[in-house]
């Protein structure tokens, strides 16, 4: 074997630059970072994009619909009423308190205005219940009332007046036909909850004998109130008129007892002057007293 001599060994630094050295590695490429967008910040664009037209726009609306006269109610004509039977038409426009002048620049516009104001408005109207305020586009406004329900006739310091199950004292209509008893009672009453526990009271006997009493062929004409434990009743039958006593329950079964022994009871009384239902098994009658006797002079015998 034919040896080398160590000094005509090459070594890297003579080597030719053009010549690749079998000792060096190739350079990694350095990957370029590029930026992201956040997922908030694309969130937050989109939001701009789409809610800034839809803001302006709704702005621009806003704007359009409480300036333009377009919106004004101005006359009467654009207001619509409905459910009203007793109350007039003005008495509602009265209460809703609207400028209405005949022109566009002394009318309300009907975004400017508060339908619950109006409504509250409406309702202190005794006849009205209840009340409803919408708008009607462009210019108007929808009134729908539900009007209280009279129950009965109420003598209140000799005044008599309709009232409702509330204890809502009532002018009597014009055009308005009722019948109804007469209650007493109810004027010493200071407050409606008090009132609407004796109306409940006399609701349940109107419930029980407001059919049964007329196909009998007794009329119920007045009806006391003053005892909420003794419901006390007027009952007119031809020439026969009777105060009854009922109690606070049971009214039907006492006036089917009452009828029951009625005959025997005119035989052995007469004319009667109340009865008395309120316990059980007895009938406590008062016969009616016949009226003193007045002289020919007009001068009363002691």
């Amino acid at each position: 074997m034919e040896m080398v001599d160590q000094d005509e060994l090459p070594i890297p630094d003579e080597l030719d630059p053009q010549e690749e050295s079998p000792y060096l590695r190739r350079e990694k490429s350095v990957a370029v970072r590029r930026r992201r967008i956040s997922g908030r910040v694309r969130v937050a664009l989109l939001m701009i994009a789409v809610l800034l037209p839809v803001g302006l726009a709704g702005y621009g609306l806003a704007t359009f619909a409480l300036t333009s006269s377009y919106f004004v109610l101005n006359s009467p004509e654009d207001i619509v009423v409905v459910g009203n039977h007793f109350v007039s038409r003005e008495e509602v426009l009265g209460a809703l308190g609207l400028s209405l002048m005949g022109n566009r620049k002394g009318g309300t516009n009907i975004f400017r205005m508060s339908l619950d104001v109006r409504r509250r408005g409406v309702e202190t109207l005794p006849w009205v219940r209840t009340a409803s305020v919408t708008r009607i586009l462009p210019h108007g406004l929808l009134v729908h009332i539900t009007e209280r329900t009279p129950v009965a006739f109420a003598n209140v310091g000799g005044r008599v007046s309709l009232v409702d199950e509330d204890g809502m004292l009532l002018e009597r209509p014009d055009n308005g036909a009722f019948d109804f008893p007469v209650l007493y009672g109810l004027e010493n009453l200071a407050s409606l909850d008090e009132r609407r526990a004796r109306l409940t009271l006399y609701l349940e006997f109107m419930r029980q004998l407001g059919v049964e009493a007329p196909r009998a062929g007794w009329m119920i004409s007045e009806v006391y109130l003053t005892d909420a434990e003794d419901l006390k009743a007027l009952l007119i039958s031809g020439q026969q008129t009777v105060q009854v006593h009922f109690g606070q329950k049971d009214f039907l079964p006492r006036f089917q007892n009452f009828l029951t022994l009625l005959p025997e009871i005119q035989k052995s009384n007469g004319k009667l002057d109340s009865v008395d239902l309120r316990y059980r098994n007895q009938i406590i009658v008062n016969p009616q007293r016949p009226a003193p006797a007045v002289p020919a002079d007009g001068e009363r015998k002691e």
